[in-house]
C-alpha cells in the first residue's frame, strides 16, 4: 500500500485535482494499491486520516510500505513541514518521501530534516518506482536517477538527473481514484471547472524562472487529440464545463493551436491557459478566431517589464512590441489577456518601476479588458546565470522550520521578498499603482468586493488615474477595505489566489 498525501495548499473551496499524485499512482505497477489524501478537501485532517489508514492496514498482508508527499513552495511547505514530522515520529518504520519542486529546487535543507528519507527530484514518475525497490531492498539507491537522500554519514547524495518523458508516453490521469465532482467549482470562466496538464517543461530559458531549473530547455507536448479525449468523459459524464491548463506554455507553435483548437471545438467548454507573447504574437487573425470559438477565454502572459533591455536580461526572448501586439490581437477577438511583470530589477529597480508603470498603461489604453498580474522578484536557483547576475541561494535557510516562517513564505510567494535592491518606497509605489488601476478599472477576478465598493472605486480613481497619481491612496484603500466581503487568502498564491476571487464571482 503507497499513501500519496497532497499537503494543504489553499482553501478547500480552491481546490484543483491533484494532478501530480494521480500522475504517481498511474505509474505504479498493475496490482499495487494506491491511495491520495488531498489536504485541500472539507474537514480533512491528514494526519488522523493517514493515522487512521496506517493503523488499519498494518494487520493485513498489504500495509503501508511508504509516503511520499508533493510539496510546492509556500503554503503547501508550511502544510507539509509539520505534518512530515508527526507522522514520522508516529511511524518511523515508514519511509518518508517528498517530491515536486521545492525539493527539486532546495534538496538540501529536507535533506537536513531528519522526518524526510528521501527526495524525487524533476519528473517522478520512474524514478519513484525504482526507489520502491531501494524500499524493499532489492536496489542501491545511488543507482537511481532523480534521488537524493541522507548517506550514512550524514552527507547529502543527489543523484544525476534523470532524462524525463513526454505525457503522450505516461498513462492517462487516473481520475476513477478521486471524487471528481467534489473538484469541479465556479471559476471566472464556467460553473464547473477542472484543471488540465498537457505538456511537461519550457523550451525558453527565463533566467528567473524555477521551470527550467527542474527541467532545462525542452518541452514535451501531449497530443491535441489525446487532451481532448482525456477531457471528454469530465465533460460528458460529470458536467465540466471550463477548465485551466498548467502547462508552462501551452502552444510550441501556429500549427500546434491549430490542432488544439480543432481538437476542443466539439468539446464545448471554456478554458485558460498561459503562453508566449512571441508565439502569440505571430498568429493569423483566422487562427486567432479558431481558439476563441474553441473556447478559449483566457490567455495568461509573462510580460515581465516594460522594457527591452530588462527583457533581454531576463533572457526572456520576447519585446515590448510583441506585448502591445498581443493586447490587440486579443482586444480584437474578444479573449481577455492577463499579463504578468515581475518588479525589482537588481541594476535599476527604480527606473525599471518607473518604465513598466508606464508600459502597463499603454497596454490598459490598447486593451481596456487587460488584466494585471504583479510579482516581486525572488532569484530562484538557475542552471545558467540569473536575472540580475545575484546568488539565488545566498542567505536561504539551511533549515525547512525557518522556510516556513513568515517572512520566507512571503519570498517563495514573491509577495515581499525583502532583498535588499528592493526599497521599500518602490514596492509600495507599485502596489499603489495597482490598487489605482484596479479600482479604476475592477478586475474580472475581484469577486470579494461588494458592488457599491467597485463603484465608489471607479468614481474615485478616475482623476487620479488621469493624473497619474498613485501616492498615498488613503481613501481608495479604506474604500477597498470596507467593500470586502472576505480577506485575502494568504494561504493561497498564483493561480489559486486567482482562483479564490473567481469563486465568489460565480457563485
Amino acid at each position: 500500500m503507497i499513501l500519496l498525501i497532497n499537503p494543504r495548499a489553499t482553501r478547500p473551496k480552491n481546490r484543483r485535482f491533484p494532478l501530480s499524485l494521480m500522475a504517481i499512482g498511474a505509474a505504479l505497477p498493475a496490482g499495487t494499491d494506491w491511495e491520495i489524501l488531498d489536504g485541500n478537501l472539507p474537514g480533512m485532517d491528514l494526519f488522523a486520516s493517514a493515522a487512521a489508514m496506517i493503523d488499519a492496514r498494518g494487520t493485513t498482508p498489504d500495509p503501508v510500505r511508504a509516503i511520499a508527499l508533493t510539496v510546492m513552495p509556500g503554503p503547501q511547505l508550511v502544510s507539509a513541514v509539520p505534518l512530515s514530522k508527526a507522522l514520522k515520529a508516529r511511524y518511523p518504520d515508514i519511509p518518508i518521501i517528498w517530491g515536486g519542486y521545492f525539493g527539486s529546487l532546495y534538496p538540501a535543507p529536507v535533506l537536513n530534516a531528519p522526518y524526510v528519507d528521501w527526495v524525487v527530484r524533476g519528473q517522478g514518475e520512474q524514478t519513484f518506482l525504482e526507489l520502491l525497490e531501494v524500499i524493499e531492498g532489492r536496489r542501491d539507491p545511488t543507482s537511481v536517477m532523480g534521488l537524493a537522500f541522507r548517506q550514512a554519514d550524514g552527507s547529502h547524495w543527489i543523484g544525476p538527473e534523470r532524462k524525463w518523458v513526454g505525457p503522450d508516453e505516461l498513462r492517462d490521469p487516473p481520475f476513477h481514484k478521486i471524487e471528481i465532482g467534489t473538484y469541479l467549482h465556479p471559476t471566472i470562466i464556467g460553473r464547473r471547472s477542472g484543471v488540465y496538464q498537457a505538456s511537461i517543461g519550457c523550451p525558453f530559458g527565463c533566467s528567473f524562472c524555477g521551470v527550467i531549473s527542474v527541467f532545462g530547455r525542452r518541452e514535451k507536448v501531449q497530443s491535441a487529440d489525446r487532451v481532448a479525449a482525456n477531457l471528454m468523459p469530465l465533460v460528458r459524464d460529470h458536467g465540466m464545463d471550463s477548465v485551466h491548463f498548467y502547462d508552462n506554455n501551452f502552444f510550441l507553435n501556429e500549427k500546434h493551436a491549430r490542432a488544439i483548437g480543432e481538437a476542443f471545438l466539439p468539446l464545448g467548454i471554456s478554458w485558460w491557459c498561459e503562453a508566449r507573447v512571441d508565439t502569440l504574437s505571430r498568429f493569423s487573425d483566422e487562427t486567432w478566431d479558431l481558439l476563441r470559438r474553441a473556447g478559449m477565454k483566457m490567455v495568461f502572459c509573462g510580460a515581465e517589464s516594460g522594457s527591452d533591455e530588462v527583457l533581454r536580461k531576463m533572457s526572456k526572448g520576447t519585446t515590448t512590441e510583441q506585448i502591445l501586439t498581443v493586447a490587440a490581437k486579443t482586444r480584437q477577438h474578444r479573449i481577455i489577456p492577463e499579463f504578468s511583470f515581475v518588479f525589482g530589477d537588481p541594476d535599476e529597480p527604480e527606473r525599471e518601476t518607473d518604465n513598466t508603470l508606464r508600459f502597463i498603461r499603454k497596454l490598459k489604453a490598447i486593451n481596456p479588458e487587460m488584466e494585471l498580474i504583479t510579482y516581486f522578484y525572488t532569484p530562484t536557483p538557475q542552471r545558467a546565470a540569473t536575472y540580475g547576475d545575484v546568488d539565488p541561494l545566498t542567505g536561504t535557510p539551511t533549515e525547512l522550520e525557518e522556510w516556513i516562517q513568515p517572512d520566507w513564505v512571503n519570498w517563495m510567494t514573491h509577495e515581499d521578498p525583502h532583498l535588499p535592491w528592493m526599497d521599500r518606497r518602490i514596492k509600495a509605489r507599485v502596489e499603489n499603482f495597482e490598487l489605482v488601476l484596479k479600482s479604476r478599472f475592477p478586475s474580472v477576478h475581484d469577486g470579494r468586493t461588494r458592488a457599491w465598493g467597485k463603484l465608489v472605486g471607479r468614481i474615485l480613481a478616475l482623476r487620479r488615474w488621469a493624473r497619474e497619481d498613485y501616492a498615498e491612496p488613503v481613501l481608495l484603500r479604506s474604500v477597498r477595505r470596507l467593500a470586502q466581503r472576505a480577506s485575502d487568502d494568504r494561504q493561497a498564491y498564483g493561480h489559486l489566489r486567482q482562483g479564490a476571487d473567481e469563486l465568489d464571482i460565480a457563485a
